[in-house]
């Protein structure tokens, strides 16, 4: 899906922003106001105009910002250039992004422990002509509490945990459609054998009568 950048840089930094854009990928609608732009690639918080040399690099800085905020980040909705297919865009989000879906499934099982709040805290980066990859969009504020100062190795703890309860949650559900299965199975093999007998007794009958015609 298209990444959907919805506000505006006024002035020449507009027009110099787009004309780096690649010519390839589909346009832009718009970019976000309000954020002073820098040479400085090194700046400890994000901002539209800065620039990586891949996408990876843009990864790996925004995680860095998230750790010492204290967030944890998700890779989010990635744009695919319409000529080639290749990578053109990508949201990097807060791991609390969004909501989850209600799962009916989930209705014979324990119900997971909710850990997205809504949370719009975000970058977005997208390639441009040069090949390099720029910031195009920037939400810094989170609508949850944060941890500053907590270590990685802690936030990893904290995915390690969430994952290991879903984990937990798929193995008991997975327990429970095998149970399921086993039924069905031991009802398709009561019914074979029900239906084996009624075919032997109507097989015995014919011999029967057979047997009484010869004689």
């Amino acid at each position: 899906s298209e990444i959907d950048v919805n506000n505006i840089i006024n002035g020449g930094f507009q027009q110099d922003l787009c004309k780096k854009l690649d010519p390839e990928s589909p346009e832009i609608d718009e970019l976000q106001d309000g954020f002073a732009v820098s040479d400085a690639d090194t700046s400890d918080e994000p901002y539209v105009g800065q620039e990586f040399d891949s996408e990876a690099a843009a990864h790996a800085f925004y995680n860095s910002y998230a750790t010492r905020v204290g967030f944890i980040i998700r890779v989010s909705k990635l744009s695919r250039s319409r000529r080639d297919g290749s990578a053109i865009g990508r949201a990097l989000v807060c791991n609390k992004e969004g909501f989850r879906m209600p799962d009916k499934r989930e209705k014979i099982v324990r119900q997971r422990v909710e850990t997205r709040v809504g949370c719009r805290a975000m970058i977005l980066v997208r390639r441009v002509s040069s090949g390099k990859w720029m910031v195009t969009k920037f939400v810094k504020e989170h609508t949850h509490p944060l941890t500053p100062g907590r270590s990685r190795r802690d936030n990893e703890h904290d995915k390690i945990r969430e994952l290991s309860q879903q984990l937990a949650t798929e193995k008991k559900r997975a327990a429970t459609y095998k149970r399921h299965l086993e039924l069905i199975f031991e009802q398709i093999e009561e019914h074979n054998e029900s239906l084996s007998n009624k075919i032997r007794h109507i097989v015995d009958s014919v011999r029967g009568v057979e047997g009484e015609g010869q004689q």
